[in-house]
């Protein structure tokens, strides 16, 4: 017999009368149950049963109900978890309904389809999952006794899921406890509900709402996947743009056990050493601050206050090595990604696929060191491994963090603070309150309140599922029912789209307007000021006044609408910055803000190019030095540093073509318009900026 896992059958309520809300979700939670085990691979069966069916088929009429006619309809036999048995579902689930039918004969039923199952295999647990609306339709509990001990005394998980449960804290026990929502009910419902909740005491059943359920049962954590397109730097000559994407992990099998440590236990410094067996204490004024990278001491260094030099972003190559030569004990970090050449780069999969065949041939590692982004950016050392080469698939490596690629453990820290007077308590309240508003707990005022999840959080991140595996399953599901709906009117009407991000990570209206309200309180007590430097500290009134006239203008321009969306030809400087300003620098998200940047990028360098090539009848070069000024600025604000490069080395070619040799020197070099880069201080940088300004004489004469 197969040695299986789990047996899980699943008990839905389709009567006329139950609530939709709960039958539309039971659907898509088994569901995504279904898809869930099919894609993780598990050994688990699965079976299904309807209450409230026009007909009856189940074992229970059968064999020890005879002459009873219940209303419940038992899905043929159990079955492992397949596309077949999910597109059955959506069918089975669909039969003829009428209001009759009772709760504990569909729960009676679930067990005798339990029983033939393990009669059958062998199953490490088994599972009755109950989605049910304890509304007021009649039920009889003559037999409640006898059928809960027999699901006590058979062992069996009881899963209730309703939409109207909800927790509440108990002061006598501290813990959480079910109650039902609160509401216009009649007798039978409170009996109904009554005897729901009974069933936690009798039989160690589990009562949950849907939100609580995901948590509980899926049990993930929430994860944002992402594409890291960036570049692999070998040398000075090769440069290879990559796809970083994370591995879908399917499970995994280390179970960590949550210890304390004694009451009497401290961690203390120590300052005493040994030299040649002589035990040395020093003066405290001998004594250095440092942290500790890994096991080596590190003294603490000055300079590390200042601003250092931001690293550009990608991976960097550091050497060689042989595979064999790393413990798989050094691959501890907190991520694993799948490199990959970026699409559409066919020279750089070209490069990575003969770097991949080399380092497979020559059984090599690569060791690298990784910069995220301009954001974060710490250098982290990591491993890139060559994958097994595939004929139909590009080739591709695997990047692996080192152990103690990021661990710091500080000994002391630097005071964190500037000569100040104290805060007032307004101000140290406005702080408090603007934390406990980002909090993700609820208001302690609010705990004796009924909620929807088990502990007090309003915003459960461990419920919501990866959303990169559940896209994937989707997709799948999709691709199915796409294939099955040729000639089935029923899956054709499933295929609207899903829009899985925008409810991913949409936030709590409630916690967004309490964090507002905090934040807005803050800002009035702690009013920012510009930074005014020491050299105009001559002319305080005058700079303030300027300060207040240019704020005033600004929200004065705000606050209005503008007229235009393109930059035009008689003002392209003032035009392209209202239109940054309005239209792009206030767009959240930031893939979106990009987007609309480019397309303001477009419209000035267009402008500047219409000038440009009219310049033989009349050159505005104050227009185009402050057109050119305000959008190399704002290349920098943007990381639109290779689009601009790019572009002023083809207005250097069309300025010499034309024989400007006032306007380069005047604008271009004296004005310091050509080449931008994240770091000026860079040899690289600096080699390049120099090439750009030298022009041949005779290449350029007016």
């Amino acid at each position: 017999m197969a040695a299986n896992k789990e047996f899980l059958v699943a008990v839905l309520d389709i009567r006329p009368s139950a609530n939709e809300d709960l039958k539309l979700k039971s659907v898509k939670y088994v569901a995504d149950i279904l898809k869930n085990k099919i894609c993780a691979g598990k050994k688990d069966f699965i079976s299904f049963v309807l209450l409230g069916t026009e007909k009856t088929s189940n074992d229970v009429n059968t064999h020890i109900f005879p002459d009873g006619y219940n209303n419940i309809t038992q899905y043929q036999n159990p079955q492992c978890p397949t596309w077949q048995l999910l597109l059955n579902f959506y069918k089975f689930v669909n039969e003829d309904v009428c209001d009759e039918g009772e709760w504990l004969d569909a729960l009676v039923v679930a067990m005798e389809v339990l029983k033939r199952g393990e009669e059958c295999f062998k199953f490490q647990r088994s599972r009755i999952m109950f989605f049910y609306d304890f509304n007021d339709a009649p039920n009889a509990y003559d037999m409640y006794d006898v059928i809960v001990q027999n699901v006590a005394q058979t062992e069996v998980e009881l899963v209730v899921i309703s939409q109207n449960i909800q927790y509440v804290d108990n002061p006598v026990s501290g813990l959480p406890k079910v109650i039902f929502r609160d509401g216009k009910k009649s007798k039978q419902q409170l009996k109904n509900e009554d005897y729901a909740l009974q069933l936690i005491t009798n039989c160690s059943a589990k009562l949950y709402n849907f939100e609580e359920a995901k948590r509980c049962i899926f049990k993930v954590t929430n994860k944002r996947p992402w594409v890291w397109n960036s570049k692999l730097t070998i040398g000075s000559e090769i440069a290879i743009k990559i796809s970083g994407v994370i591995y879908m992990k399917d499970e995994s099998n280390i179970k960590l056990k949550k210890c304390w440590g004694q009451v009497d236990e401290l961690v203390t410094r120590e300052v005493k050493s040994f030299v040649r067996g002589t035990e040395i204490e020093p003066m405290p004024s001998e004594l250095i601050e440092g942290y500790m990278l890994g096991s080596t001491p590190v003294p603490y260094d000055e300079s590390l206050k200042e601003d250092n030099e931001r690293h550009a972003p990608g991976l960097k190559f550091v050497g060689f090595m042989k595979r064999d030569s790393i413990p798989e004990e050094y691959f501890c970090g907190d991520s694993l990604y799948w490199i990959v050449h970026q699409k559409g780069m066919n020279a750089s999969a070209q490069k990575l696929d003969a770097l991949v065949r080399a380092m497979i041939n020559t059984k090599m590692a690569m060791l690298c060191c990784k910069i995220y982004s301009l954001g974060f950016n710490t250098p982290k050392m990591v491993v890139l491994l060559p994958n097994k080469l595939h004929p139909d698939r590009p080739a591709s490596l695997t990047m692996v963090e080192i152990a103690y690629h990021s661990q710091y453990q500080y000994f002391q820290f630097q005071r964190l603070r500037t000569p100040k007077t104290e805060c007032t308590t307004e101000e140290i309240d406005a702080i408090d309150n603007l934390i406990d508003s980002m909090d993700l707990t609820i208001n302690p005022k609010l705990s004796h309140d009924p909620r929807d999840t088990y502990l007090p959080d309003l915003l459960p991140f461990e419920s919501l599922s990866h959303i990169y595996e559940q896209n994937v399953m989707d997709v799948l599901e999709r691709k199915i029912i796409s294939n099955a709906s040729e000639d089935d009117e029923q899956f054709a009407e499933m295929l609207d789209d899903k829009n899985f991000v925008e409810i991913f990570w949409k936030v709590p209206e409630l916690r967004e307007a309490n964090a507002k309200r905090a934040a807005k309180n803050v800002k009035s007590l702690f009013p920012l000021e510009i930074n005014i430097p020491k050299t105009q500290s001559t002319e305080k009134g005058k700079v303030k006044t300027e300060v207040s006239d240019s704020a005033a203008s600004t929200t004065s321009e705000n606050s209005e609408t503008l007229s235009f969306d393109k930059v035009g030809i008689e003002d392209p400087a003032e035009d392209f910055r209202q239109l940054i300003h309005k239209n792009v620098l206030k767009v959240q998200n930031r893939t979106e803000r990009d987007v609309k940047f480019q397309l303001y990028a477009q419209q000035i360098r267009e402008t500047i190019w219409k000038m440009l090539s009219e310049a033989r009848k009349s050159l505005d070069s104050e227009k185009l030095e402050k057109a050119l000024t305000i959008y190399r600025k704002h290349c920098y604000e943007f990381n639109s540093f290779d689009e601009y490069n790019k572009w002023i080395t083809e207005v250097k070619k069309t300025i010499i073509e034309n024989n400007l040799q006032a306007f380069w020197q005047d604008v271009i070099v004296e004005k310091d318009l050509g080449l931008c880069f994240v770091s000026t201080d860079s040899l690289k940088s600096k080699r390049a900026r120099e090439a750009f300004y030298e022009v041949p004489y005779d290449e350029l004469t007016d």
